[in-house]
């Protein structure tokens, strides 16, 4: 699983991995993240909690590089007449990789926090509007002005 967030100390993209034992630095301010992986995390590579602020509200999106999987495709297609079908075995290795193996992104509601090459979990639906429309307003503790007729 690795796990994209920004810094807690200099707000730079890190890239955290859920190896045991290893500290997650930032590259940038070389300071350790404290990044504490549940049990479901580490041993089944299942996203239940989130490792940088703790909540359990996640949406699932396609990945970027699905669109990179596609291109490989396409380009080992065109290519397969002028190279006898030779491109067509790297094409197939790379629509595989980047549109088969890793095609949805695990995201975190609260932080943005991105989970990439995770088992999906089934209690993770599509990004819901009117749920972060709720979770926004909890957040700026809004309330409904009255009518001054």
């Amino acid at each position: 699983m690795i796990v994209l967030h920004r810094c807690r100390f200099c707000f730079a993209e890190c890239k955290s991995r859920s190896t045991p034992g290893r500290a997650s630095i930032c590259r940038s301010c070389e300071k350790d993240q404290g990044l504490q992986f549940s049990e479901a995390e580490r041993s089944r590579n299942l996203v239940d909690e989130c490792v940088i602020c703790r909540n359990r509200d996640f949406y699932v999106r396609d990945d970027i590089q699905k669109g990179l999987g596609l291109l490989y495709l396409i380009a080992g297609t065109a290519l397969a007449y002028p190279t006898f079908g030779v491109s067509l075995v790297p094409s197939a290795i790379g629509f595989y990789w980047y549109f088969l193996k890793y095609p949805k992104l695990t995201v975190c509601y609260h932080c943005y926090a991105k989970y990439r090459n995770t088992r999906r979990n089934p209690q993770h639906r599509e990004y819901d509007p009117t749920f972060f429309e709720t979770l926004e307003k909890q957040i700026r503790n809004d309330r409904p002005f009255p009518h001054f007729d």
